[in-house]
């Protein structure tokens, strides 16, 4: 589940979840990952808003701004490490586009420019340039520059 834009000016946002199969509980919290920690927050309000994107007001997020910095932000429901977050190494890299890049070797966590390593290639990897993170293919699609898929 993803943030992809806020909404109202109460602290709401609007999250894609094409694969949510249940309502989130109120009692239960849901993960997001700030600086390679996981943040629990408890949720307050959660409706649908067409077949795969839904309402959700968090606790303790009250603004249109703290709102804004959740834009882009991977939503967990359950129990999240920041292993599991954070470990891309395995999945195969896709260009938004849907072209395959190849396997990922692993994740330089380089302050303020966090890069995917796929060979001898580095792809930057902040949150605004992630399309989707399929867990159950083990796929990440990302919005990368033009030029660095030259010579792939």
């Amino acid at each position: 589940m993803r943030v992809v834009k806020s909404y109202g000016t109460e602290g709401g946002v609007i999250v894609s979840a094409p694969e949510l199969e249940c309502d989130l509980e109120k009692t239960e919290p849901v993960t997001i990952v700030f600086d390679g920690l996981p943040v629990p927050f408890f949720v307050e309000e959660f409706s649908p808003k067409g077949s795969t994107k839904y309402f959700l007001k968090l606790e303790d997020i009250d603004t249109l701004a703290d709102a804004e910095e959740l834009v882009g932000k991977e939503i967990f429901v359950g129990e999240c490490d920041t292993e599991e977050a954070d470990d891309l190494t395995g999945y195969t890299l896709f260009s938004d586009t849907g072209r395959e890049i190849g396997p990922i070797d692993g994740l330089l966590d380089i302050p303020g420019n966090p890069c995917l390593e796929v060979g001898t290639k580095l792809f930057p990897c902040p949150d605004e340039c992630i399309v989707k993170i399929d867990r159950r293919r083990r796929q990440i699609r990302l919005r990368i520059a033009d030029g660095l898929l030259e010579g792939l």
